[in-house]
């Protein structure tokens, strides 16, 4: 059959995978901020602890992170509907990879930067509001960007416990048809429909920052 008979039922679940990759990327991006930190910090015990996080946190498949927060922790009678436990297991994944992406942009601002700032006695809140962090934005804007289209397309597998994304509505589908074929063949061609408009948008905001802090994206 042709792919435009399944893009209305696959288009239903748009929504819901765009909810859920930008939810879990800003909870990533929240936790990873202090991560980031740790993991740069002059304290070995803060970057051991920083780095053990990033490494447990990716090296464990996102599906069993699914599966431990959906399944596991109903035995200690805390139960967490579909959507949520996909939320907070790869935004938990997301701090991890975030984390790295944050230090890059921290590393990538010359030290000469924070020399400046303390001879001028500004405090440490201010070093990082006022030089480190509008630096470091247009280092971590392309990569941080890059990582949420990954991840809408990673969002994916949210759909074995049950969340109604379109991966979800694809295998409803299949099992009802006898052109799987075609259905996946649609279904990635609504991941590629949404992942070409943000990578443009992203592409444009990236480039937007970089003009205004006076440098712009190597192409």
């Amino acid at each position: 059959m042709n792919l435009l008979t399944y893009l209305p039922s696959l288009a239903s679940g748009i929504a819901t995978t765009l909810a859920l990759t930008a939810l879990s990327f800003a909870v990533g991006a929240v936790i990873a901020l202090p991560v980031a930190m740790a993991r740069s910090s002059r304290f070995r015990g803060l970057r051991l602890l920083a780095g053990g996080y990033i490494e447990l946190v990716r090296g464990i498949p996102p599906i069993a992170w699914l599966f431990v927060l959906f399944f596991g922790l109903n035995q200690f009678q805390i139960r967490l509907n579909s959507f949520t436990a996909a939320v907070i297991g790869l935004g938990i994944i997301s701090a991890g990879y975030i984390a790295e992406i944050y230090r890059a942009g921290f590393n990538a601002v010359p030290p000469g930067q924070r020399e400046a700032a303390s001879a001028l006695s500004l405090s440490s809140r201010t070093t990082f509001g006022t030089v480190v962090a509008p630096q470091a934005l247009i280092t971590v804007l392309p990569l941080a960007i890059a990582y949420f289209i990954g991840l809408l397309k990673d969002s994916a597998v949210a759909s074995v416990i049950g969340v109604q994304d379109i991966t979800t509505i694809a295998v409803s589908l299949s099992k009802r048809s006898l052109d799987s074929l075609t259905i996946f063949l649609a279904a990635g061609a609504v991941y590629l429909l949404i992942s070409i408009p943000v990578a443009i948008l992203g592409s444009w905001i990236g480039d937007r920052v970089a003009q205004k802090w006076g440098a712009r994206h190597a192409r």
